[in-house]
């Protein structure tokens, strides 16, 4: 058992260094938080204590943190973390938080940072379903009073919720072509152009689409796999001081179920002499080529 757990850290460790590569490679810097941050009702999650006369919480939510942290310009992120949720065992994120962009290049960038990164895991089987918050903003105006209800159904995936709602068939008949919609191109402008602009297949709309976080303000999309029972990321549209911002998470629990693993090749330095050997090791590991020293 004890062999398994330890497996599971290397593996989750190997994993969070193809990520950072990958994150790199797009221009994200890493932020790091400490693990105790004092308590903040902008901040989500976390397990809550108490110590002398102040609340504090272990471990929350890393992306509520870069939002209340953020103070003005333009920035691109990237974290590694284990959130908790009032508990003693958490979740572990990665993600990455693109603050300050533009409308279309900054989805299409997001969009592509999540995509080559699972790539770079060697997972390929994917699809991502990119949904919109203002279209449904829409289909319900006139009707506000029942946007929570039509939330409830899009969350459970039950349009039963929005067809005992007492609205015109006109209305319900519309709101199920929405519900039911799944293509690459809808007629919504902004969302056909982020589609054609990642340029990949595995990419498609889909209105029914919606994730149960306060801060979006438009485009949201999930990440699913069909090895898995439930989405393996996801992310959306929101907005920090007045400033546009998206980003994403992935689960890495299931990325450790996902990934296969992929063997480095490391040049072998043996000998009698000690003192040569780690040298000679050295040397090579100065050069940036990686090594593995037989003793």
């Amino acid at each position: 058992m004890l062999k398994k757990i330890l497996s599971d850290y290397l593996m989750l460790a190997e994993i969070g260094n193809r990520l950072r590569n990958s994150f790199e490679l797009w221009g994200y810097r890493e932020v790091l938080f400490p693990a105790i941050e004092d308590y903040s009702p902008d901040i989500r999650k976390g397990t809550k204590f108490a110590h002398g006369n102040g609340f504090y919480l272990i471990n929350p939510d890393t992306t509520s943190r870069i939002i209340k942290s953020f103070r003005n310009g333009r920035t691109r992120v990237y974290y590694i973390s284990e959130v908790l949720d009032g508990g003693t065992r958490g979740k572990w994120e990665a993600g990455v938080e693109l603050i300050g962009g533009k409308d279309i290049s900054m989805h299409v960038e997001v969009l592509l940072v999540a995509i080559t990164a699972l790539e770079n895991l060697g997972i390929k089987e994917f699809y991502i379903d990119l949904g919109s918050l203002k279209v449904w903003e829409e289909a319900t105006k006139g009707i506000e009073t029942f946007r929570e209800e039509v939330r409830k159904a899009l969350l459970k995936r039950n349009f039963g919720i929005i067809e005992d709602l007492p609205i015109s068939p006109g209305r319900k008949h519309m709101m199920w072509k929405l519900f039911n919609f799944r293509g690459k191109r809808s007629g919504v402008e902004k969302l056909d152009r982020i589609v054609e602009a990642v340029n990949d297949d595995r990419i498609f709309l889909d209105f029914g689409t919606v994730r149960p976080l306060p801060y979006y303000t438009d485009v949201i999309f999930e990440i699913y796999s069909p090895n898995m029972g439930k989405p393996i990321g996801g992310g959306g549209e929101y907005e920090v001081n007045g400033k546009k911002a998206m980003g994403f998470a992935l689960d890495m629990g299931a990325l450790l179920r996902l990934y296969r693993g992929k063997k480095r090749e490391r040049t072998k330095v043996s000998g009698k002499d000690t003192k040569e050997t780690y040298s000679q090791a050295r040397e090579l590991v100065k050069m940036g080529i990686p090594v593995e020293v037989i003793q």
